[in-house]
């Protein structure tokens, strides 16, 4: 399933409608971290293990409330949710890191 783009605006209509989430903040001076981290989180979501699951990303820059909640965390920040609840948020910035959430999520 392609990454989709989401906003402050649409992301928890995102969660609510789907069972599956993973969601990747980013702010445009995250630097060599994320923009290395890009084509494997595009790569994870080209799977189809992980066909069920829904891949968003947010620009917490342009976002105050997804700003808020990575204020305090080194990037890239990855969150899961099943059913509209939060399960997890932690930095993530490897391919194993972000296989092991997708792990746990597919477990629920």
């Amino acid at each position: 399933m392609p990454v989709t783009e989401t906003s402050d605006e649409y992301l928890f209509l995102q969660v609510a409608e789907h069972d599956r989430v993973i969601l990747k903040y980013h702010t445009d001076d995250c630097g060599l971290p994320c923009s290395n981290f890009i084509p494997v989180f595009e790569g994870l979501s080209d799977d189809l293990i992980y066909k069920d699951i829904v891949f968003l990303v947010i620009n917490a820059e342009n976002n105050p409330k997804a700003k808020q909640r990575i204020l305090e965390k080194k990037q890239p920040v990855v969150t899961i949710y099943f059913k509209g609840q939060l399960l997890d948020s932690r930095h993530a910035s490897t391919k194993e890191g972000v296989e092991e959430l997708l792990k746990e999520l597919m477990t629920r």
